[in-house]
């Protein structure tokens, strides 16, 4: 029988289409009052502006779609050095250029892996720059016919047990959701956080500390917007496999289905990060990412009456509750494009959290949809909404996709415009 989810189920359709990023109309900008500058840099924490580049495809500026592979050093080098030198600020006290390097997904080897993180630190030292990595960890799997195989490793769409088929993302194709807290899952995961990840890294780190450039590494992202999300064949949620090893069932299921399924995405993003830990990165430079619907920009919407915004939080694609990206053993990262409600609700949960430095784990100046917009905000303004509030890591997505073949990519035109250029070598004066 069918665990249906009452309205949340009826909404979830529309709902999810306007946060997927399907169409931008009912996303809204921040507004006017929330227009600040970047504020000058005090105390002793290095702040980090860090630029995503995309692994998993043979050209970096080609972002993965389906199974990833090895991205070539050289094609990973010569997108850091049109970085490096466009910028031409590699940052000054209290600030450091950076480059990211992700996602680092299941679907690479363990070689792989490795070679992907060597690959990044010999690159940050030549070009005198940090370097930080971003892991997906859970949505591109689809390689790994030894975990893919095993049915307790596959999520359900309902107590049944019928199996999901693929996840619904608006940027990708991806296999169906992997149970978080199946075994064998675990087990992997941890094995992959301590022994592989932690481990390379961690080597490295030793080299860095003998040279005196412990800055050269700007950190560890653990998860690519980490949610349990739909499936994308019925258009529903999945997690109920999850649920079930935590011991409900349709006669017996979760007094808050939705809260009982964020404490597991929580559990989960646990997991990578004491296994990062355990492999000998500081959890000072661990670093959670999670999207979320702004609560602004639900109450913007037409509902059907009876539907909150907590049952539709953890629904709609790609988002789940900001709550799940606090964990012990890491500061939170969040995506945060400028969309009307993000960042005072970012702020609001890092209050609650005793005001925890942070990531801005994705993110630029523009509006995500189909098309994008402008934001309406400078780089500055953009930025300074981050720096200013406590971020010691900002992540800009954008530069180089598109290649020459399109030049003209809005998010490649935020990220590299004459005003974003000018506003990074500022910041990276201090």
């Amino acid at each position: 029988m069918k665990f249906a989810l009452g309205l949340v189920a009826v909404a979830a359709v529309s709902l999810g289409y306007m946060f997927s990023g399907n169409n931008s109309e009912g996303l809204t900008p921040e507004p006017p009052i929330h227009i600040e500058a970047l504020n000058p840099l005090t105390g002793d924490e290095i702040r980090y502006l860090a630029f995503q580049v995309f692994v998993g495809g043979a050209n970096p500026e080609i972002p993965f779609d389906r199974e990833m592979i090895y991205t070539p050093k050289a094609a990973v080098a010569r997108m850091v050095h049109d970085i490096v030198t466009t910028i031409d600020a590699k940052g000054g006290q209290r600030t450091r250029l950076a480059f990211i390097l992700g996602p680092i997904s299941f679907d690479h080897s363990d070689d792989e892996v490795r070679q992907i993180i060597d690959d990044g630190f010999d690159i940050a030292l030549s070009e005198n720059v940090s370097v930080g990595f971003h892991i997906d960890g859970a949505m591109f799997w689809g390689k790994r016919h030894d975990l893919t195989a095993n049915p307790e490793n596959v999520e359900w769409t309902d107590f049944d047990g019928t199996p999901a088929t693929g996840l619904k993302l608006d940027w990708a194709h991806a296999p169906a959701r992997m149970v978080y807290n199946a075994p064998q899952i675990q087990a992997e995961v941890t094995r992959r956080a301590r022994d592989v990840i932690g481990a390379q890294i961690s080597s490295h780190l030793k080299t860095l500390t003998s040279l005196g450039k412990e800055d050269a590494f700007a950190g560890v992202i653990a998860g690519w917007e980490t949610h349990m999300g739909q499936d994308i064949t019925v258009d529903d949620r999945v997690g109920f496999h999850a649920l079930a090893n935590r011991g409900f069932e349709p006669g017996r299921p979760p007094g808050d289905v939705l809260a009982e399924i964020s404490s597991i995405v929580n559990e989960f993003i646990s997991l990578w990060t004491d296994g990062l830990v355990a492999g000998g990165v500081d959890s000072n430079r661990i670093y959670t990412h999670v999207a979320f619907l702004p609560r602004a920009r639900f109450e913007a919407m037409s509902t059907p009456p009876g539907l909150t915004y907590e049952m539709v939080l953890d629904v709609a694609p790609s988002s789940q509750r900001p709550a799940t990206a606090f964990t012990k053993t890491a500061r939170p990262g969040f995506s945060t494009y400028p969309v009307a409600g993000t960042f005072d609700q970012i702020k609001q949960e890092l209050a609650l959290n005793n005001n925890p430095w942070w990531a801005s784990a994705e993110g630029t100046n523009i509006i995500p949809g189909d098309p994008p917009r402008t934001s309406g905000l400078t780089m500055e303004n953009y930025l300074a909404r981050s720096f200013n509030h406590g971020a010691a890591l900002v992540t800009l997505f954008g530069w180089g996709i598109g290649g020459t073949m399109m030049p003209d990519n809005p998010f490649r035109m935020a990220t590299e415009g004459d005003d974003a250029i000018a506003t990074y070598r500022a910041f990276l004066s201090q």
